[in-house]
C-alpha cells in the first residue's frame, strides 16, 4: 500500500511484514540523509574509476534513485566548473600573451598546448557505477522507476479542493474540520475517503517539497535510465498484465507518473516493433518519437545511461549474496527492522558482506540498534554513528574495514551496551533458516546468557555519572 510521506514522496506499507518501507517523515529525505549524503561519493568519484554498490532491500528504489541523482549532479557540476576555468584561462592568458613583449616562454604556435598547461587540473572521474539491487519482491522493482518522485503542494490541493475554491485558504480548515469532527453528527454528508483526505490535508500542512526540491531532488534522468534497465532485464514481460492492472486501479493511479509509463510503453513496443513490423502504424509512431521527440532527444543525447549498470536480482538476499562475487564500495544495508526480517541481520549473512566489501569500502544501515552494531563488530567491522546536520542528532551506523573512515567512532558507553544482553546477534549458520526459527534461538540465547541486561548497564552507568 502506497501513502504519502511528509516530504512529499512515496512511502509503502507492507502488509505481510505489518510494517512501513520507509520513515513517515519522508522517504526521499530519509535516503539523502541516511544512505547516500554519508558515502562521501564526491571523493569515490575523483578516486575510483569503476565504482560498485550493493543496495539490499531495493524496495522502490529510493536509495538507488538518490545516488544515481547525486552521481549526475556532481558530474554536471564538474564539467560547468571546469568549463568555466577554460573559459577564463583563455581570456585572461590571451589578454596577458598580448601584452609580453617576449614571447618565447610561451609557444603561440601550438595554442592547444597552451590551453592544456593553463586548464584545470585533469583528475580522473569515475567511468563506470555498477549497481547490484536486490529485493525478493520483483513487483516492487517493477513499480519502481513509474512512480511520481514527489506530490507537489499544488496536486495535493487540486486532488481536494475544487477549482473555484482555489484562492481561499478557509476552505482548507473547513474541509478538515468536517472530515475530522462532523462525521459524528452528520454521518450522511461525509464523503466515502474520508481518511485519505485528512492525509492529504494534514501533508498539505506539512509539506516539505521547498526542501526536497532544492536539496534533494531525483535527476529526471534517473527514473528512464532505471525503465530502459528493466526491459533490458524483462523485454517484452516488463509492462505485463499484472503491471497494468495495477497501474490502472484508481486507488492507486495517482502514484504514478503518466510521462514515465507513456515512456515505458514505448521503449517496450519499440522492442517489439523492431522485431517484429507487422504493426505499421505503432512502427511509425516509435519513428516519430525516435527523430522527434524533444523528451526521448534529451534522454538519448545524454551519456549518463552508459555510466550507469543496473542488475536487478530478484530473490532472497540471502541466496543473491552468494551468486555474487562483485567487491563493492559501497554497501546500503536497508532491510526490514531486525524483529521483522531477522535473516538480514545475521552474523553470517554480514559476514558474506564483509567479505565483498573493497579495502576502502563502507557498509551504511539506518539502525543504531545494539543488536547490528555488535554484529557488525563480531565481524571485524570497524563501526561508527552517522552524523546529520540538519537535525544535529546521529541517524545511522557506518562501518568499513579501514579505521579512517570512520568520523564518529562509537563511545565507550555504545561499545559497553553492544556487550550487554541486548547485543546478543542472530545467527544462520547455512543461511536458509525461517525467521521464526531465526529469532527463537536467539530468545533461548538471552534467556542463558550470563551478560548484563541493558537496563542493568544503563543504571550502571547513571550511578557512575552521578
Amino acid at each position: 500500500m502506497f501513502y504519502y510521506t511528509q516530504d512529499g514522496s512515496i512511502g509503502l506499507y507492507s502488509y505481510a511484514d505489518h510494517d512501513v518501507y520507509h520513515s513517515k517523515f519522508g522517504a526521499l529525505s530519509e535516503a539523502w540523509e541516511k544512505f547516500v549524503l554519508p558515502t562521501d561519493l564526491e571523493h569515490k568519484l575523483v578516486s575510483e574509476e569503476n565504482i560498485n554498490i550493493l543496495d539490499i532491500c531495493y524496495g522502490i528504489g529510493y536509495n538507488t534513485k538518490a545516488l544515481m541523482s547525486s552521481v549526475i549532479n556532481l558530474k554536471e557540476n564538474n564539467l560547468k566548473k571546469e568549463n568555466f576555468l577554460k573559459l577564463f584561462c583563455k581570456k585572461f592568458f590571451k589578454k596577458t600573451i598580448n601584452k609580453i613583449d617576449n614571447h618565447d616562454t610561451i609557444d603561440s604556435n601550438n595554442p592547444d598546448e597552451n590551453d592544456r598547461e593553463l586548464s584545470p587540473s585533469n583528475e580522473t572521474i569515475c567511468e563506470k557505477i555498477t549497481i547490484d539491487c536486490l529485493d525478493i519482491n520483483e513487483e516492487l522493482i517493477k513499480i519502481s522507476p513509474l512512480l511520481k518522485t514527489v506530490i507537489t503542494p499544488q496536486e495535493i490541493y487540486t486532488k481536494i479542493v475544487p477549482k473555484i475554491f482555489d484562492c481561499f485558504e478557509l476552505y482548507w480548515k473547513i474541509k478538515k474540520f468536517i472530515a475530522n469532527k462532523m462525521h459524528i453528527f452528520f454521518p450522511l454528508l461525509m464523503p466515502k475517503n474520508r481518511a485519505e483526505i485528512i492525509e492529504l490535508l494534514d501533508l498539505k500542512y506539512k509539506n516539505n517539497y521547498d526542501r526536497i526540491k532544492n536539496e534533494y531532488r531525483i535527476n529526471t534522468l534517473v527514473n528512464y535510465i532505471i525503465i530502459d534497465a528493466l526491459i533490458n532485464k524483462y523485454k517484452d514481460d516488463y509492462l505485463n498484465m499484472n503491471l497494468k492492472k495495477i497501474i490502472k486501479e484508481k486507488k492507486m493511479k495517482g502514484f504514478f507518473d503518466p510521462s514515465l509509463i507513456k515512456y515505458a510503453k514505448y521503449k517496450q513496443d519499440f522492442r517489439y516493433n523492431f522485431i517484429s513490423r507487422f504493426n505499421l502504424s505503432s512502427f511509425l509512431h516509435n519513428i516519430y518519437y525516435d527523430h522527434l521527440s524533444k523528451r526521448y532527444k534529451k534522454i538519448k543525447s545524454n551519456n549518463y545511461s552508459s555510466l550507469f549498470k543496473l542488475n536487478f536480482h530478484v530473490n532472497d538476499a540471502r541466496k543473491s549474496i552468494l551468486e555474487l562475487n562483485t567487491v563493492y564500495n559501497v554497501i546500503f544495508l536497508d532491510a526490514f527492522t531486525y524483529s521483522k526480517a531477522p535473516q538480514l541481520w545475521t552474523v553470517e549473512f554480514i559476514a558474506e558482506l564483509y567479505k565483498r566489501l573493497a579495502p576502502t569500502g563502507i557498509l551504511i544501515t539506518y539502525s543504531n540498534s545494539a543488536l547490528i552494531r555488535n554484529t557488525l563488530l563480531k565481524n571485524g567491522f570497524y563501526v561508527g554513528k552517522i552524523y546529520d546536520k540538519n537535525s544535529n542528532k546521529y541517524i545511522g551506523t557506518i562501518a568499513a574495514k579501514d579505521k579512517s573512515l570512520i568520523k564518529h567512532p562509537l563511545s565507550n558507553y555504545e561499545l559497553g551496551l553492544c556487550s550487554t544482553k541486548a547485543g546478543i546477534p542472530y545467527h544462520d549458520e547455512n543461511l536458509n533458516l525461517p525467521n521464526d526459527v531465526i529469532i527463537k534461538r536467539r530468545e533461548a540465547e538471552f534467556k542463558s546468557s550470563s551478560l548484563m541486561s541493558s537496563s542493568r548497564y544503563l543504571k550502571s552507568r547513571r550511578r557512575t555519572s552521578e
